[in-house]
């Protein structure tokens, strides 16, 4: 028998059970099943949220991690499940999207946005078999580097170097905002946002590569490196990925975010990556086909599912479940 449960704060040990299940998942399946953004948040105490966990006995066999937007005319709850792959099959998927639907229609309704992992066709899905819309679909791709990437052809005008802590990060936050503004993963971010990311065990300052112009940043490169033993990235050598490259909109055009790209690239390459991958959304062709073009191939998807859910009355508080 399944026991579901809901939880608004993770003590310790509940913490440990999650980990443990995200860890089994990826050993069994190659791969995180949640996202960097969602393993971030609860790596910092995911305040602000209602995770939903599914037990047999004293067992932890799935977990759906919340997080809760309730700006705008239409409050929106972000949803990210793992099930333990012994229980593919069974009824635990379905019940912590029900249970997710139900926390969202007590507590007044709203957008859920349901992310699927490594999908090859998102419309033969469980999502989609539980009504759920395709919102939005990323790409992973990736590209073999035998070689040393070739030099970029930097602007004129923009000099390129690494990131400082401290000294950058506001020039930094500027730039991220507004060129992706609206977005729902990289938009927005606060100072502290930022010194989250920089407290993870794979920042490294001089992953980031920023471009300046006349004292101002114009654009990034931040990359990311994946050893050999990462449990992100199933490989047999280091892996470099393009984690966020952002261009100000004043540069689009002008050759900067292929000049930032090869930048990054032979940083990966001169750090013993072989082999660069990213995540881009489908939407954005103009990126998609500046990674195309410089050898990139798309591997599988990411996607993204909609589902409108409509307020409900219960007895339980929804003042409860509903994040301040």
């Amino acid at each position: 028998m399944i026991r579901v449960e809901l939880r608004t704060v993770l003590d310790h040990s509940v913490l440990q059970e999650i980990t443990r299940l995200i860890d089994d998942a990826t050993e069994i399946e190659g791969h995180r099943p949640v996202g960097e953004h969602k393993y971030s948040h609860l790596a910092v105490g995911a305040t602000g949220w209602v995770g939903v966990l599914a037990y047999e006995d004293d067992r932890l066999v799935g977990y759906a991690h919340t997080r809760w937007n309730p700006a705008g005319t239409t409050p929106r709850m972000a949803v990210e499940a793992v099930v333990h792959p012994e229980y593919y099959g069974s009824d635990v998927a379905r019940l912590l999207l029900w249970e997710t639907r139900s926390v969202l229609a007590r507590a007044g309704g709203g957008v859920l946005f349901l992310w699927v992992h490594r999908v090859e066709d998102p419309e033969d899905t469980l999502a989609r078999r539980l009504g759920f819309r395709v919102q939005r679909e990323l790409a992973f791709m990736s590209r073999a580097m035998p070689q040393r990437p070739r030099d970029p052809r930097v602007p004129a005008g923009v000099d390129l170097r690494p990131f400082r802590p401290g000294a950058d990060d506001d020039e930094f936050l500027r730039v991220n905002n507004t060129a992706f503004e609206g977005h729902p993963e990289n938009g927005g971010w606060t100072r502290s946002d930022f010194a989250q990311r920089q407290e993870r065990d794979w920042f490294d300052p001089n992953g980031v590569i920023m471009a300046w112009r006349d004292g101002r940043c114009v654009g990034f490169h931040w990359t990311k490196w994946h050893s050999h033993e990462s449990d992100e990235v199933p490989a047999h050598e280091p892996v470099g990925e393009v984690y966020v490259l952002g261009v100000h909109p004043d540069e689009q055009g002008s050759g900067l975010g292929r000049a930032l790209l090869l930048a990054g690239l032979q940083h990966l390459f001169d750090r013993q990556c072989r082999q660069a991958i990213l995540y881009v959304d489908r939407a954005t062709t103009g990126a998609v086909a500046l990674y195309v073009s410089e050898g990139f191939t798309i591997e599988y998807r990411e996607v993204c599912y909609e589902d409108l859910v409509v307020p409900v009355v219960s007895h339980v508080d929804s003042g409860l479940l509903r994040p301040t």
